[in-house]
């Protein structure tokens, strides 16, 4: 897997050499008594923390420093806000993400910790002043807000302003509910399924940005889902030139080739992987040990597309040809690079003539041809994505 490539509409991510992107996620579905029995009690809240810890703390796609904390003391959770806030400079990506119980006071959002005392709620709880406050204080100007809880959408009323560079994302409006199950929160999980694939990058450029995911999310949250009511996330943007990158999406891409294409094939993936894209070569990603049909099996499963190395070889091997026909079987895009002349027959002409194929020109040095494989693969890819998942 490879980390995708950048484009010039969006902040990019930053460079593990230089900017750091930091994280801190609390969650927390009770409140305790004096007694330590439960006031409030919100299930799978662990479970909304371990999956955006994932999807953030992926060095190969998001790449953030993860602090995850889980049903903490007040005192806690305000030191890590303060810390991420103060240690961020200005080149570097801040995120917060809070799940769990929150309560309303007139149009006031509060998000109580743990150790929150019920009868002295705007003292004992995280608010939104101290929060943006912090954020202000900041030197960061990418920072990103993540908010699952209801009446979310209230955190910023009355609020004395937001930092620039600012965007945030709430779970429902600040009249409504959020909902989720023993799985967790559901806006959490179309956050993550937002994150962690590639339905949510709509332009196909290879990163998922604030601007993205609000877009990926909202109609999902909108309609609801099987026993979830409807929510209408809420969005703010505050003094942010371009959308900031939250992460690389993973686009996989199968070779299909004849062994004496092989010296033509690996420069094919040297040139893929430069620009972003995961290649699977059989010769390469077979263990020793497995049963190579079945790996291969498995990989054009996961592809997003099959770039087919046509020569007359291929053309006439058989293991080829299973590999288009369980691509096609599955409605995985193929891409054809045409290498030398060749004649379709069959079922070849039935599947792969109407496809448009780029002819390899070894004499190019431009590598025109090259630009336009690059320029089919990814709009194979995002065909693919914006296909419904039947499969």
């Amino acid at each position: 897997m490879a980390i995708g490539h950048e484009s010039e509409d969006h902040a990019p991510l930053a460079d593990s050499g230089t900017a750091k992107r930091l994280a801190v996620l609390i969650g927390n579905g009770c409140v305790e008594a004096a007694d330590g029995s439960r006031l409030l009690d919100v299930p799978a809240i662990d479970r909304d923390l371990a999956a955006m810890a994932t999807v953030l703390g992926d060095r190969e796609s998001a790449g953030f420093e993860v602090t995850s904390l889980f049903e903490p003391p007040l005192i806690q959770a305000r030191r890590e806000i303060a810390r991420v806030s103060h240690a961020a400079t200005a080149d570097d990506t801040v995120l917060i993400y809070y799940s769990g119980c929150s309560l309303r006071l007139g149009d006031q959002l509060f998000l109580p910790m743990r150790d929150a005392d019920p009868a002295f709620i705007e003292a004992t709880c995280l608010d939104a002043d101290f929060v943006l406050s912090e954020l202000r204080r900041s030197r960061s100007r990418q920072i990103v807000i993540l908010l699952d809880g209801c009446h979310s959408g209230a955190f910023f009323a009355n609020n004395r302003g937001v930092p620039n560079g600012f965007f945030a994302l709430s779970s429902c409006a600040g009249d409504e509910m959020s909902y989720g199950d023993a799985e967790g929160g559901f806006f959490t999980r179309c956050l993550v399924d937002g994150l962690s694939g590639a339905r949510a990058d709509a332009d196909g450029d290879g990163v998922v940005t604030t601007d993205e995911l609000f877009r990926f999310v909202h109609p999902r949250c909108i309609a609801g889902g099987e026993r979830v009511p409807p929510t209408t996330p809420q969005m703010w943007s505050w003094n942010l030139p371009r959308p900031i990158a939250l992460t690389h999406v993973r686009r996989r891409i199968f070779v299909s080739y004849r062994r004496s294409d092989g010296a033509i094939a690996d420069k094919l993936v040297s040139a893929l992987e430069q620009r972003g894209f995961g290649v699977w070569l059989d010769r390469e990603d077979i263990g020793g040990g497995r049963r190579w049909r079945d790996e291969i099996a498995d990989a054009i499963r996961a592809c997003d597309a099959m770039v087919f190395l046509m020569s007359a070889a291929a053309l006439e091997s058989d293991e080829v040809y299973q590999e288009l026909a369980m691509a096609r079987s599955l409605g995985r895009p193929i891409i054809p690079l045409q290498l030398g002349e060749v004649r379709l027959i069959g079922w070849h002409k039935a599947e792969l003539g109407p496809i448009q194929a780029i002819r390899h020109d070894p004499g190019d040095g431009d590598r025109c041809w090259l630009a336009a494989l690059i320029d089919a693969v990814r709009a194979a890819c995002v065909a693919k994505r914006r296909e419904p998942a039947t499969r």
